[in-house]
């Protein structure tokens, strides 16, 4: 019993003696239109990372197609997730975790990881889950249509979310890759309107750690070895049947994977005529009426 070890002596976390987020830019600065990639580097291979903790800071604004202002077109849930068709992670030149369709998946994996209160702490993000119930509620934008979000990327990739450990002696990069168009990002009752996304500033935002002289010492042993360090984390992937057939029966062939990445979980949702749709909101999925045999 812990009354009992009289002798213990007192536990003192000096560990980690400072914990600041450093600020990432592209390489190329200017606003991240359609289609455009994006890499945000870390070349600093000395500095103790913690990307696990780290955000994306985006400020932008939304307009019609030709720059005017509007009030009838309003963010969805996770809207911004929408803007980017690819998001990937990579080590030394090495991709190690991407996801494809990002909104979608980050959506639909979020809806089932958070609870309320922690939705609410996701607020900031652009996460709304539940059907606005005021005019001060899931609105990211002013009356103006500039925005400014903080997304942490355990929202947006696996890696982010599971592996909680520090990153040390790596070349670090975050790709995005913009989507072709921003309807799927917004709703509106008028299908007539034409939105705009414009982002004006894109920052990644990463912890960077100081150690204690001790556990610099004590990693630094680690490394000289070249002790390899194992990464294991879940990753996300999105498979879309983009149309269904009519008949009452349909088997679905999903490819298969190695015993590495045999599926841990596996989420079904259906949409149906959402994407492309400004009248739609894609942040939303349907029933469908569809029946178990």
């Amino acid at each position: 019993m812990e009354l009992l070890n009289i002798t213990n002596q007192p536990f003192s976390g000096n560990s980690i003696e400072d914990y600041q987020f450093h600020t990432y830019q592209p390489n190329i600065s200017g606003t991240l239109d359609y289609n455009d990639e994006t890499r945000i580097p870390i070349q600093d291979l000395d500095a103790y990372t913690a990307p696990c903790n780290s955000y994306l800071y985006i400020e932008g604004k939304l307009t019609q197609e030709d720059g005017s202002a509007t009030t009838k077109l309003e963010f969805i849930n996770n809207a911004i997730a929408f803007l980017f068709r690819e998001i990937r992670y990579e080590m030394n030149g090495i991709v190690i975790d991407s996801v494809r369709n990002v909104g979608l998946v980050s959506t639909l994996k979020n809806y089932l990881s958070y609870n309320e209160n922690e939705s609410v702490f996701m607020q900031n993000a652009g996460w709304f889950p539940k059907k606005k119930t005021s005019t001060s509620e899931k609105i990211i934008a002013d009356v103006n249509g500039n925005f400014n979000v903080c997304i942490p990327l355990k929202l947006l990739v696996g890696f982010f979310e599971d592996f909680r450990k520090l990153i040390i002696n790596m070349r670090q990069e975050l790709v995005l890759i913009r989507n072709s168009n921003d309807v799927d990002s917004v709703t509106s009752i008028d299908d007539t309107q034409k939105p705009k996304i414009t982002i004006n500033k894109l920052f990644w935002k990463v912890p960077h750690v100081t150690l204690s002289i001790s556990e610099q010492l004590r990693i630094n042993k680690i490394t000289n070895r070249n002790v390899e360090l194992p990464i294991k984390f879940r990753s996300w992937e999105l498979i879309e049947y983009p149309s269904l057939p009519t008949s009452n029966r349909h088997t679905w062939p999903v490819k298969t994977s190695t015993k590495v990445e045999t599926p841990r979980h596996v989420i079904i949702a259906f949409q149906k005529d959402r994407k492309g749709k400004i009248t739609s909101d894609m942040s939303k999925f349907d029933n469908c009426d569809l029946k178990k045999y």
